[in-house]
């Protein structure tokens, strides 16, 4: 039966938690230290509970540890206290190690010896075991940083290298089971969504694919897809080119042995991709638009993508979806990034196009700004986006004597609020864009300005949630680290988990886990959650947007000034 447990989150507040008392474990041959690390049984069956328990986090009010100096605690200890039947003088020495988990022994000359555990057991392991390997992953640290950490700290060597795998097959599955949960609520969110919004025929996502390394030549990749309205991960890929089995077993190739091993060795492969690295986001997408239907019991109606990849056309060919065909929506974002690299490369390829009162590097970024601010403005009309497109060019070329604002709009055009107050008698324009300069970027306004391009932009989609995401991924999973499918699996769980739910889904990791959840890491979970929110309400307001633009924008204009200045300091061969 539970006790109900009161304790101060904070200062003048309390809450109250159900707690729960372990049974005694039965009497029965105990595990060796491998044995009693290893035990995984109930965390299938805990992950699969977590559909219909989701919200049950038992935070015990009395659980927590500290570290303390063992020998010269309890040396003074054993000078104050004497044992309760005898009246003798008693000692505390440390037995049963088994990583950082231990026993207390009470040593009386004239009673039998009393042990008691430094930590709660999961099925006669130590829970600190766990607890270190899931804590130190969290902080993208594997067992080389946690023998470092201890070292250094004077802990015990925690675990060996098959304990460390086993506690990690765990939290595979832990974690596995926490973000089907949090995938599948994320679906169903998205779907109400989409259909308050008169979207019956499916959901509307954005996809994305992230490299270990750059230059397409990695071994490792995910790839992500997230709902539209709900801004939450519905389904994830991590792809690998890489098993350190197989790699093992290259070289017994056409032997008996390697014909055994393979058949076992099917379902555990951790390659899962053959051709390209960068074709890994292509396979991933069409994979995860295959199995939408058994997954979330939808479709994914409209594919958000930046175009920088052949993804689109992968689904349009796989034909995920009988009789149906999808969409194709275009990230802002990443047609802004069009629009400014394509007149940076024209500046370096045409001679005396740079330069002041020319096509600087300040006029292109300022180009850019207006190209995508008429695109969001204009999300909901194509005529109005174009029209805006042409009308921000052309309130560059005009001047006094030739004012070219007819397509201008009042609320950013000064020409116009001038006109409206009839004050352009004292209006004077800023120097304008050279005919030069106009005639050559006048092909590239033109082919961004198509309606094929535009009609593809209209709603103002964008990637930035799979961006952010993948930040969070590599996180967990520093790409300065090496490590394999599993460990980049892990960190790939985790990050959906606290994308779509916060900080507050680790905790449901650690009861799959069957790991105590103290008032710390529940208050931290908390506190860390409302923090994220802040932070994003707080970079969102106008003032910290313009903020953002104006340094960017500054820092940019130095550069270009420096790099004036100064001339060409690097390159190939430049010092021949």
């Amino acid at each position: 039966m539970s006790e109900k447990k009161v304790y101060a989150s904070h200062k003048g507040s309390k809450i109250s938690y159900q707690t729960r008392r372990r049974s005694n474990v039965t009497k029965r041959r105990p595990l060796n230290r491998y044995e009693a690390e290893e035990d995984s049984a109930g965390v299938n069956a805990s992950a699969k509970k977590l559909k219909v328990d989701t919200d049950d986090i038992d935070i015990q009010s009395e659980f927590g540890y500290r570290i303390i100096n063992f020998f010269a605690v309890f040396s003074a200890i054993s000078e104050c206290v004497k044992c309760k039947t005898c009246n003798s003088d008693i000692r505390f020495l440390e037995s049963g190690t088994r990583g950082l988990g231990f026993k207390i022994t009470v040593c009386c000359p004239n009673c039998p010896k009393v042990e008691i555990p430094s930590c709660p057991f999961i099925r006669n392991g130590y829970e600190i075991n766990r607890r270190i390997v899931l804590t130190m992953r969290l902080l993208g640290v594997g067992l080389a940083g946690i023998l470092k950490f201890c070292a250094f700290m004077e802990l015990p060597r925690p675990i060996f290298q098959s304990c460390y795998d086993r506690a990690v097959n765990i939290i595979f599955i832990a974690t596995k089971g926490v973000r089907d949960c949090s995938m599948k609520k994320a679906a169903e969110d998205e779907k109400k969504e989409s259909e308050a919004k008169g979207l019956h025929t499916g959901i509307t996502v954005s996809g994305d694919g992230s490299w270990r390394k750059r230059g397409f030549s990695s071994l490792f990749g995910i790839t992500s897809l997230i709902g539209w309205f709900t801004g939450k991960i519905v389904d994830i890929e991590v792809k690998s080119k890489y098993c350190k089995a197989c790699e093992h077993w290259k070289n017994k190739l056409d032997t008996t042995e390697y014909e055994e091993w393979l058949e076992t060795h099917a379902d555990q492969c951790q390659s899962n991709h053959e051709g390209s690295s960068g074709k890994m986001e292509v396979d991933a997408v069409i994979e995860m638009f295959q199995r939408s239907e058994a997954l979330h019991g939808l479709k994914y109606a409209n594919y958000i993508g930046d175009g920088d990849s052949k993804t689109f056309k992968g689904i349009l060919d796989a034909k995920p979806y009988e009789n149906f065909e999808v969409s194709q929506k275009e990230c802002i974002d990443h047609v802004q990034k069009r629009m400014g690299t394509r007149l940076r490369n024209l500046r370096k390829k045409t001679k005396n196009l740079g330069g002041k009162g020319k096509l600087t590097i300040k006029l292109i970024d300022q180009l850019t700004i207006y190209y995508d601010l008429a695109i969001r403005r204009n999300s909901n009309s194509l005529e109005n986006m174009r029209n805006e497109i042409w009308a921000t060019l052309l309130h560059k070329m005009s001047t006094d004597e030739n004012p070219q604002h007819e397509k201008c709009s009042e609320s950013w055009c000064e020409w116009k609020k001038a006109q409206a107050t009839g004050s352009l008698d004292s209006f004077h324009h800023k120097p304008a864009l050279s005919n030069e300069v106009f005639e050559a970027i006048r092909p590239i306004y033109e082919d961004l300005s198509r309606d094929e391009l535009l009609n593809r932009c209209l709603g103002g989609y964008t990637q930035n949630s799979n961006e952010s995401f993948n930040s969070t991924v590599w996180h967990l999973a520093p790409k300065n680290y090496s490590s394999g499918k599993k460990i980049l699996q892990i960190a790939s769980d985790i990050a959906v988990c606290n994308f779509n739910d916060g900080l507050i889904n680790v905790l449901r990791i650690m009861k799959v886990m069957d790991m105590n959840i103290g008032p710390q890491s529940y208050n931290f979970c908390l506190e860390a959650d409302a923090t994220r929110i802040q932070r994003a309400e707080r970079s969102l307001t106008d003032a910290a947007k313009e903020a953002r633009s104006s340094i960017k924008a500054s820092r940019k204009e130095n550069e270009e000034e420096f790099s004036n200045l100064e001339g060409q300091l690097y390159g190939a061969g430049i010092a021949d």
